[in-house]
């Protein structure tokens, strides 16, 4: 329960610096594409390293977030990028 609780919290500062614009702050380089995850991890390890208090937490959004990307080019590779849920034949 500790441990969910805690990836819960990463979890949640991971897409808020995402939201906030501030994934410059922990993941500086091109094209590493870290997840949520990692970058919450990364944060409050930052934040307990300058023994500063986490900040209010925001609620989750009720859809998925677009994938964190550190690069513009990644990003538009993402947005344009052709995906298939489904094919379906017809036959004639």
């Amino acid at each position: 329960m500790l441990l969910a609780t805690a990836s819960l919290i990463a979890l949640i500062l991971g897409i808020m610096l995402v939201r906030l614009g501030q994934r410059a702050w922990i993941d500086w380089h091109d094209h590493r594409g870290l997840s949520f995850l990692q970058l919450g991890l990364r944060h409050l390890h930052s934040l307990l390293y300058q023994q500063k208090l986490l900040p209010q937490l925001q609620v989750l959004p009720k859809s998925n977030p677009p994938p964190a990307c550190a690069s513009i080019t990644k990003r538009e590779m993402l947005d344009f990028r052709i995906e298939f849920s489904r094919v379906t034949t017809v036959s004639g």
